[in-house]
């Protein structure tokens, strides 16, 4: 493996392809390790190598404590907790970091490189935590994932166990790995944390996103709203290939679509934007995609060694990913508002000419209005979730670490929004089954698949009943399709 792409980082933490090390980059690894240690013969004093971190980077690490001191990084940083990252995000840490490694401006041993390889290969997951990440760069995280090299902390088991890495070593016939001169201090270097992070959180999103657009489709379909807002030569007025891209997706699936009646004009606000909304939302994924890709190219190891120099290296601060996180979060909090808002037109005879609250017998049954109750409850987490949590930063090791950009907390804001997202988008598609079966018509061939997907999963809704149960199992239907 020579050329690292955000796709091969896919295939390996999520579909777990094995990887293969190319001899012409470990030899490239081997010799410019060779220029690092010659550098270091000079006298050279590096920060984290023959010296203290943080605060106590001005303390010198004697010769005879050097490679226990490269251990010790690992061991004395690594205060974090359950919940632990998922199996492919760590996994995905893991090839992070050995990209940045393949460069060889790390300094690491071609040793450590294919020791990295090894434990991708024979599914060797450490528990790293997934959240309280308050350090400059990702130091405690990365701490957690490789410790367990030597030894040390927990890789995670079977249904959510952990298991002593000390024996998951020994499992494997895997004797623990001893740092060498620098290698300490590269495995906590970089932002890997943050790379995988944005990739797992595009994923989702992206599953997301498509989901999104079939479902705007249904409902539009369900209220009959004019389609004049999804006409693709709409897309020729605007100087945007992604709101094109979402107009051609939206009259591909409308095509066909019966109109008995024309209540209005126009639709609810809410309707109309829904091209430009979910064209933000593509944006926001490519943005963070594009990040990902470029911060998975570069090289984040401070100190770096570079045209014969150590160089101090600010990159770890991976604050693009952050704050791309934050963003792809914002984006998905808008696509559920508008989800919510066409949810409750969809209970108003006034904009779907349909039977108040979808209601069989209005009256003595209350219908589906309890389904936009409990949509609100999921919209107003959303919008608290919606704070960045990449600003607000602090102090640690006594004013040194001073600025810190907060991917992981990002990322755990982003994984409870894709999951309140996933159950507004199914009280919506309940309500928009319900509106359908009530008005009695065909939906328009690009939404027949979802309509009968839907008519398997629920029935219609006549003397009332609990929810809960049909909402639960469209759910589950959402989180398998996004993993077909």
């Amino acid at each position: 493996m020579s050329d690292v792409t955000t796709d091969v980082v896919e295939r390996v933490a999520w579909q777990r392809e094995p990887i293969a090390l190319d001899p012409g980059m470990l030899a490239l690894v081997d010799s410019r390790r060779a220029e690092m240690l010659a550098s270091l013969l000079s006298g050279a004093r590096v920060y984290g190598v023959n010296t203290g971190t943080g605060y106590l980077a001005g303390t010198d690490v004697g010769e005879e404590d050097l490679l226990h001191h490269q251990r010790n990084l690992l061991l004395g940083r690594a205060a974090g907790s359950a919940p632990w990252l998922s199996v492919q995000e760590a996994r995905a840490v893991l090839i992070a970091r050995l990209t940045g490694f393949l460069s060889g401006h790390a300094g690491v041993t071609p040793e450590l490189c294919l020791f990295l390889a090894h434990r991708l290969n024979d599914d060797f997951v450490p528990a790293i935590p997934s959240h309280s990440v308050g350090s400059s760069g990702e130091v405690l995280p990365l701490a957690h994932a490789f410790q367990t090299f030597v030894g040390a902390g927990h890789v995670l088991g079977p249904g959510g166990s952990t298991i002593p890495a000390r024996q998951a070593l020994q499992q494997r016939a895997v004797t623990p790995y001893e740092p060498q001169a620098k290698e300490g201090i590269a495995l906590l270097a970089g932002a890997p944390g943050a790379t995988a992070l944005a990739l797992a959180g595009r994923r989702t999103a992206q599953s997301l996103w498509e989901a999104g657009v079939l479902i705007a489709a249904a409902a539009i379909d369900a209220l009959q709203a004019p389609l004049d807002p999804y006409d693709p030569a709409l897309g020729e007025l605007v100087a945007d290939p992604l709101l094109t891209d979402v107009l051609d997706r939206l009259s591909v699936l409308l095509r066909g679509s019966s109109r008995t009646t024309t209540l209005s004009i126009q639709a609810p606000v809410s309707y109309r934007v829904i091209p430009q909304v979910l064209a933000h939302l593509a944006r926001a994924l490519s943005r963070l995609e594009a990040d990902a890709a470029r911060a998975l190219a570069s090289v984040g190891d401070s100190p770096v060694f570079a045209n014969g120099r150590f160089l101090s290296n600010g990159s770890f601060h991976a604050v693009e990913l952050a704050a791309g996180l934050d963003s792809l979060g914002l984006a998905l909090v808008r696509v559920a508002e508008l989800s919510g808002q066409r949810t409750h037109r969809l209970l108003d005879t006034r904009f779907s000419g349909l039977p108040d609250q979808l209601a069989g017998a209005p009256g003595y049954n209350c219908g589906l209005v309890v389904v936009q109750k409990r949509v609100l409850g999921c919209l107003n987490e959303l919008r608290r979730l919606g704070a960045p949590a990449s600003i607000g930063i602090g102090d640690t090791s006594l004013g040194q670490e001073d600025a810190m950009a907060f991917s992981f907390e990002a990322a755990a804001s982003l994984r409870r929004i894709t999951t309140l997202v996933s159950e507004v988008f199914a009280c919506e598609l309940l309500v928009v089954r319900q509106a359908w079966a009530l008005r009695g018509l065909t939906p328009p061939p690009g939404l027949q698949p979802l309509a009968a997907r839907l008519a398997e999963l629920v029935e219609p809704v006549g003397q009332d009943r609990p929810l809960g149960p049909d909402i639960d199992r469209i759910i589950t239907w959402l989180g398998d399709r996004s993993r077909e």
